[in-house]
């Protein structure tokens, strides 16, 4: 039996059973089984080192033990520990992840989304690059699959679960940060908000504070280059009032850093710097970066587990849940 695959028939065979009450016990129906048959099926496995065929079980009891992930990025620093809070709670309940890589690409994203309806997936986690509603995602959807849409919604997807950050609160966090320690002036740096509907809530939330600021200015960052924000910067900075730049996230983040090099300026001293987001290195640039810190891990593992949850219980009614921000206070807002 050394040289080939021991199969239920063998089993069966060692534990003088029918291979039916085997396959009943390994779809997790023992009900008709007495604890002594049991026990002889579950000794017979354990001596023979008997492999259950995944894709075959699968087939029978329609489920695979598979969640999907499709991330906008994975090379953006918020994304690995998103995926370790996924993993983690994934694997505690016996699923294993199938993760994609959109590269920031909608159609990328889109040719994901068709291959992963091929698959037996139970559940998908999606970190959508589109604004709208993809034909992929709308057949994932009518196919009944559960998807639970983490770090931003899509636009007309409302019955869709959602995960994220409470954007408006960490804004409203970061600025009362800033207004504490005396800035008067805000430059908010952001990428192209119709993106990502949580780049649309940060600049919403920058924007509908104007009226208690001395300026606000929004810089878009549309490419490497940092002449707009350097213009920006030049513009407002005076005397009288205390400027300071507020990144959208650690990209936004590395191009303010790129303008404030560009225009020789002191941090902290002539300008503050923060951003809502925590990358590795915010600790040891410019002896600090404030930042407001996304739950990260958290975050996934509150969407996987809401995800497990809409498995279970298919007809429950869409929820949203947005987890708050922390502040950590460094260096360059002092």
């Amino acid at each position: 039996m050394e040289n080939r695959k021991v199969t239920i028939a063998d089993v069966a065979k060692r534990a003088k059973v029918s291979p039916a009450s085997v396959s009943r016990y390994l779809n997790g129906v023992e009900g008709n089984l007495s604890p002594d048959t049991a026990d002889r099926i579950r000794q017979a496995i354990d001596e023979m080192g008997y492999q259950p065929n995944a894709w075959a079980r699968s087939l029978k009891t329609r489920r695979s033990g598979l969640l999907a992930v499709v991330a906008a990025d994975l090379s953006n620093s918020y994304v690995p520990s998103v995926l370790d809070g996924i993993d983690s709670a994934a694997n505690d309940a016996g699923y294993s992840l199938i993760i994609g890589n959109a590269k920031n690409d909608q159609s990328r994203e889109a040719m994901l989304l068709e291959r992963l309806h091929q698959q037996r997936i139970e559940g998908l986690v999606l970190q959508s690059t589109a604004e709208h509603s993809s034909g992929p995602l709308r057949s994932l959807m009518e196919s009944g699959i559960p998807i639970m849409l983490i770090d931003r919604s899509v636009d007309g997807q409302s019955d869709l679960d959602l995960v994220a950050l409470d954007n408006r609160g960490a804004i409203s966090m970061a600025l009362g940060h800033l207004r504490a320690q005396g800035f008067s002036q805000i430059i908010y740096v952001t990428d192209p908000p119709d993106m990502a509907s949580s780049r649309r809530e940060r600049e919403l939330a920058v924007m509908a504070s104007r009226s208690s600021w001395a300026a606000v200015r929004v810089v878009v960052r549309r490419d490497a280059t940092p002449a707009a924000l350097v213009e920006a910067i030049g513009d407002l900075l005076t005397d009288s009032e205390r400027t300071a730049v507020l990144c959208s996230n650690a990209v936004a983040t590395l191009y303010a850093l790129d303008a404030i090099q560009a225009g020789g300026w002191a941090v902290p001293g002539e300008l503050g710097l923060m951003m809502v987001d925590n990358p590795d290195w915010a600790p040891y640039v410019l002896g600090g970066i404030t930042s407001v810190a996304q739950p990260t891990h958290d975050l996934g593992r509150q969407a996987a587990m809401r995800l497990l949850h809409r498995i279970r219980h298919p007809a429950i009614p869409p929820m949203e849940m947005r987890l708050p921000g922390q502040l950590i206070v460094r260096k360059s807002t002092q």
